[in-house]
């Protein structure tokens, strides 16, 4: 039987896949190869620029951050020139699926590409199909507004706290995030330092880490981009010594060995994260992870198997004093069982079938 054609949407902001830390763009690209390599047709629409198997239909040559005179303060009009096209495009290619990684201005074309006015004025040969959209983010009070009031569009949590800021919206199905298994190797003795991998910014917890590290007299190894120069300015810079270092941002082949080397990777965020990617990635190193119990933190990781739950800073601490009591095979196999790349394809693939008929 064949294969229903699948057409995918994506931001043209950032290049897909990504060099180091983007989340998004990274699980848009590994769904995307993911079900090219399983057999079915896929069309992405993005930026020019992208690396991939698929079928890509663009209107930019570049990612947007990377041309002057589109950059961050143009993009979105032409995210709704794209997404415009994609569903025109998309009907005439005859795919029987969209999945949109942009759900806020899907969400209006979804509903109207179903309608009479789309056909009438051909802007998307009047899709047949329907659209399910994929939330990377927690949705703000305006995003849950929009997606109550646009019942086209089904959508897919990456989580099942993510539902919380979004009561009303049409929720399918709940897929989490997957790692590659096989990059990320498994280091079977633990290192003598903590691990805190994120962008720098006040809600991503780096000053608790440090200070974590600093009551401890553990090294700490701080990388990802800074995401706030201000806050990396006074509570960061002032910090770094031979102990506290900052390594900058690294490329998904470094977090080998930065996650795996490790004694525990630190994850004291302030907010309500909707899928810590860095928890998978550091379980399928090996290196066990503790955590403030904050957004998706308790749906990912097994208090007392994978690593530890806390609160507060000072719970950290004692949590890093009896880090060893982990085991570092139990942290693999939970990756490999739940967290791997290959399991969230299926999961999409059986998903996406299904909406297809």
């Amino acid at each position: 039987m064949a294969k229903p054609k699948i057409a995918i949407l994506a931001s043209n902001l950032y290049p897909i896949p990504p060099r180091a830390t983007a989340a998004a763009e990274l699980i848009v690209s590994q769904i995307t190869e993911g079900l090219v390599k399983r057999g079915f047709p896929v069309t992405l629409y993005t930026a020019g620029d992208a690396k991939t198997r698929a079928r890509l239909v663009s209107v930019t040559k570049r990612a947007s951050i990377r041309d002057p005179k589109i950059g961050m303060e143009n993009h979105k009009a032409y995210e709704y020139i794209q997404t415009s096209n994609a569903y025109r495009d998309a009907a005439k290619w005859g795919a029987k699926v969209m999945l949109s990684h942009v759900p806020m201005v899907s969400a209006h074309f979804a509903a109207f590409a179903r309608s009479p006015f789309a056909y009438a004025q051909g802007v998307s040969g009047r899709a047949k199909f329907p659209t399910v959209a994929l939330l990377h983010s927690p949705p703000t009070f305006t995003d849950s507004a929009v997606m109550a009031s646009a019942p086209a569009q089904k959508y897919i949590s990456i989580s099942n706290n993510q539902r919380k800021l979004a009561k009303d919206a049409k929720f399918i199905a709940t897929i989490y995030h997957g790692v590659d298994t096989r990059s990320l190797r498994f280091q079977p003795n633990a290192g003598t330092y903590l691990a805190f991998l994120g962008r720098i910014r006040d809600y991503k917890g780096v000053a608790e880490a440090i200070a974590t590290a600093q009551t401890l007299r553990m090294p700490l190894k701080i990388a990802g981009p800074i995401g706030d120069a201000d806050y990396f300015a006074r509570l960061v810079k002032p910090k770094l010594s031979k102990q506290i270092q900052y390594v900058g941002e690294i490329t998904h082949s470094q977090k080998s060995a930065f996650l795996g080397q490790a004694m525990a990777t630190l994850f004291p965020i302030g907010w309500e994260e909707p899928f810590g990617l860095v928890i998978p990635e550091s379980l399928a190193c090996g290196t066990p992870v503790i955590a403030f119990k904050r957004g998706s933190v308790p749906e990912l990781l097994r208090d007392g198997k994978t690593g530890y739950i806390v609160k507060t800073v000072p719970q950290m601490i004692a949590a890093v004093r009896k880090i060893m009591r982990i085991k570092r095979l139990t942290c693999r196999r939970e990756a490999e069982r739940h967290y791997s790349v290959d399991r969230m394809v299926d999961d999409y693939a059986r998903l996406l079938t299904k909406l297809s008929k």
